[in-house]
């Protein structure tokens, strides 16, 4: 009896951990364990929208083969079929092959009957590059909060984007998001990846560092949720060859947020 409590104990744990959303753009679409949480695979909204066979890896960090490419204003979503309420964590991977002062790309989440999606009237915004900025930004309901410090992305480099979502009973919803690079990601996973160790770490390109780190309190009672039948979209303004890659949300953690790690 105490060995099918302690199997099934351990199977509820292997269960909670695991991202309620996954997408990893695997090429042929219906690989095993290339996507989990959706309704619909993803549909072009502007621009041109397609695949490459190769994912963006990140060092010591799963994933699977394959990455979306947006280009010419590309602009590309997909339902979910799972609810994100309360506090709850995700990550993506981006690169793109050259930035312009107009250059905009983020991933957003919003409700599915907008008359127009835009990063202004989603959700929430996860904006690495805005537009005619330097730096990110995170938009809400209207409300921004723009970077200003830290290191802006840069063309042809692959960058780890994750973030945290509460939706508290009291008091302002908040959306906290951090742009890491590539030996920043695999720095903080070896040693303590959370928000207190990414909001403790220097602003910067170097190594135990974060290159943006940026947090947003919702207006007033605007609730930042996920619910079956929203959207996900990634979207890339005036960016040649943008790519998105390994989009996580989970209910665990951040450190599962971002995915396995490889040894």
């Amino acid at each position: 009896m105490n060995k099918i409590l302690t199997l099934f104990l351990c199977t509820l744990a292997q269960l909670s951990a695991a991202p309620l959303l996954y997408e990893g753009f695997h090429p042929d679409g219906e690989h095993a364990e290339s996507r989990s949480g959706w309704i619909t695979g993803w549909h072009r909204l502007a621009g041109e929208v397609g695949s490459l066979p190769d994912g963006l890896g990140v060092p010591g960090l799963g994933g699977t083969k394959g990455a979306l490419l947006l280009e010419k204003k590309g602009e590309a979503l997909a339902q979910v079929g799972v609810d994100m309420s309360g506090t709850f964590y995700g990550s993506f991977r981006v690169r793109t092959a050259a930035l312009t002062k107009d250059s905009l790309l983020g991933l957003v989440f919003a409700k599915p009957d907008l008359e127009e999606l835009t990063p202004k009237t989603a959700t929430v915004s996860l904006i690495v590059k805005g537009w005619r900025m330097d730096h990110g930004l995170i938009l809400s309901n209207g409300k921004a909060a723009k970077g200003g410090e830290g290191a802006p992305i840069e063309a042809k480099q692959t960058y780890v984007v994750m973030f945290k979502v509460e939706n508290p009973e009291s008091g302002p919803s908040s959306v906290q998001m951090w742009i890491l690079n590539k030996d920043q990601m695999l720095y903080h996973a070896n040693r303590d990846l959370t928000e207190a160790a990414l909001n403790r770490a220097a602003l910067g390109s170097l190594e135990g560092g974060v290159m943006q780190r940026l947090q947003l309190d919702a207006k007033n009672k605007s609730k930042l949720e996920l619910s079956k039948g929203d959207v996900v979209a990634c979207v890339a303004k005036f960016n040649p060859k943008a790519v998105f890659d390994e989009i996580r949300f989970s209910k665990a953690s951040l450190a599962d947020a971002a995915g396995s790690l490889v040894k």
